[in-house]
């Protein structure tokens, strides 16, 4: 007797994404650490893993989270396939008066055709169409999840002759803890069930390139990211005497001058462009208000990476930040003489990277000492990640002190390793077929990206720099891998190539996120299932 789908049919589909949304699955909420447990129970109602429980597993995370890993295997296959996706989203303040439909996306459509006047031209036009859906969660990226999870069962019905491992993980709008944690886990289960990780398919939705673009596309890579920050350490003094110190507000503005929108250092392979640099944040490290000058202050940046790794990164920020000083320097002079000071200035702003500054502090004071205000911090866990980096990073600055005025440069969390397939012979196969599959079934012209511009978690689906490059992002991280653990030699060990066919979605992260139904539920499926056919077939 033939078995019945329970994920089959776009309603079938529709139905179990309406569940999966309405878990408010925000980074970091209770919500969050429920999700798991209603994809396995979805996954549970099918007849496969009522027949294999131990396919489908739940795994803790360190922080008291969990991901999820359900594996359909073909006792004649020789490749795996990885579904990579998240069920982490953003929050839903954004939606003002309707956030509490954010998580009921058929009511917050329905009632959106009272609130026209708050939509767009473009979101309007896409809720009178009645072929999108709206509501956080809907593209980025709960759609791509259940997609996956209907492989997995029709691969089972239909029994494919390949392996696939859904990995459906927490809080990768923030830290990717889950995907991190889930690098050692796939090598785990490599080992128990004798898996060959041939492809990493991930199913983030399309993102734009243009405002208002009706262009489709896939990926066959995805950007990185990575966060070179400055602490800056003046002089103090009072600002009735302002020439006495050094204003390390001041000099952060100088620094961020030289790193905001700056075209230098801005990647491009073949044709595409990385986004510039712009200053994340940026405050002084005073606690109150008070007479004296600000003159400890940190800023951060967000960098957006192809082919660099950190200790180029670093290489570049260093040649900045010597410019900017000498420019202080040359500022200051010139303002003692401006204002007829006998005396020239005591000291010249210097330049140190975190690790130079530590290695300052081990002697100052003992590595011991060091390593307990590193762990301390690092163990608290209370803190935002950033904000736990830059409280070691000043105390060490205080420890030495005797080296300002100073810029130093580290890194904070979080960090996405840039990752790109587009020569590999499996993705180029791919990639072909698929376009032409696409063209020839539904008259859609697929256009290949090489980075997927959004950040996603096929960041860690392996490392293509140098395990030797990844020890300047480790030493020059402010409590190591006790504050934020990347596995990079884990990653290293992988080597199967990553590509991303998602949904077509807008405004992710906006009050008008959406997903557009046909092609989710009826195109989609089928692109997704010939790129499994055609891999297993390579």
């Amino acid at each position: 007797m033939a078995q019945s789908y329970y994920l089959n049919h776009p309603d079938q589909m529709l139905s179990v994404l309406n569940d999966l949304v309405s878990v408010g699955s925000i980074t970091f909420s209770n919500e969050e650490k429920h999700l798991p447990l209603r994809v396995k129970s979805h996954l549970m109602n099918m007849h496969y893993f009522q027949e294999h429980p131990e396919y489908l597993e739940n795994h803790l995370t360190t922080d008291g989270r969990l991901f999820t890993t359900a594996l359909y295997k073909n006792e004649h296959a020789t490749k795996t396939i990885v579904m990579i996706s998240h069920f982490d989203v953003v929050d839903v303040e954004d939606y003002g008066e309707l956030s509490h439909l954010a998580f009921r996306p058929l009511e917050l459509t329905k009632e959106l055709q009272q609130h026209k006047e708050k939509l767009s031209a473009d979101a309007l036009a896409d809720l009178e169409s009645g072929d999108w859906l709206f509501g956080r969660g809907t593209m980025d990226m709960k759609c791509g999840l259940v997609l996956q999870m209907s492989l997995l069962e029709r691969a089972a019905i239909e029994n494919w002759k390949i392996n696939l491992l859904l990995l459906t993980v927490p809080d990768e709008e923030v830290n990717s803890v889950g995907m991190r944690e889930a690098i050692p886990k796939l090598l785990e289960l490599s080992k128990k069930y004798d898996l060959n990780y041939t492809l990493f398919l991930n199913s983030e939705p399309m993102f734009s390139k243009v405002p208002a673009d009706q262009q489709y596309y896939f990926y066959t890579g995805s950007i990185g990211k990575i966060l070179p920050s400055v602490l800056c350490f003046g002089k103090e003094t009072h600002v009735g005497e302002p020439l006495s110190g050094v204003n390390a507000a001041w000099m952060s503005s100088v620094f961020s001058e030289k790193i905001e929108w700056n075209e230098q250092l801005c990647e491009q392979v073949n044709r595409e462009i990385c986004p510039p640099p712009t200053i994340l944040w940026q405050k002084d490290l005073k606690k109150d208000y008070s007479a004296q000058i600000p003159h400890r202050s940190v800023s951060m940046y967000n960098m957006f990476l192809m082919n660099r790794n950190p200790a180029e990164v670093m290489e570049q920020f260093k040649n900045i930040a010597d410019e900017a000083a000498a420019q202080m320097n040359a500022f200051i002079e010139n303002k003692y003489k401006a204002f007829q000071l006998q005396s020239a200035p005591a000291h010249k702003i210097r330049v140190l990277t975190y690790e130079q500054l530590k290695e300052h502090a081990c002697k100052r004071t003992s590595p011991e000492h060091v390593e307990r205000i590193e762990n301390f911090v690092a163990k608290e866990r209370k803190g935002d990640n950033r904000q736990q980096s830059i409280t070691i990073v000043d105390q060490l600055s205080i420890i030495c002190q005797d080296l300002a005025p100073m810029i130093v440069l580290f890194y904070a969390p979080p960090y996405y390793p840039a990752i790109n397939s587009t020569e590999d012979p499996i993705i180029k196969e791919l990639s072909e077929k698929l376009i032409t599959y696409a063209d020839a079934a539904f008259n859609i012209n697929l256009q290949p990206i090489e980075y997927f511009n959004g950040i996603s978690d096929l960041s860690y689906a392996g490392l293509q720099a140098s395990l030797d490059s990844m020890t300047t992002y480790t030493n020059n991280l402010p409590g190591d891998e006790e504050l934020y653990h990347i596995p990079f030699k884990e990653m290293a060990k992988f080597h199967a190539p990553v590509i991303n066919v998602g949904p077509i979605g807008k405004d992710a992260h906006k009050n008008t996120e959406r997903l557009h139904l046909p092609f989710a539920f009826q195109e989609l499926p089928k692109l997704l299932e010939h790129v499994i056919h055609v891999h297993s077939n390579q």
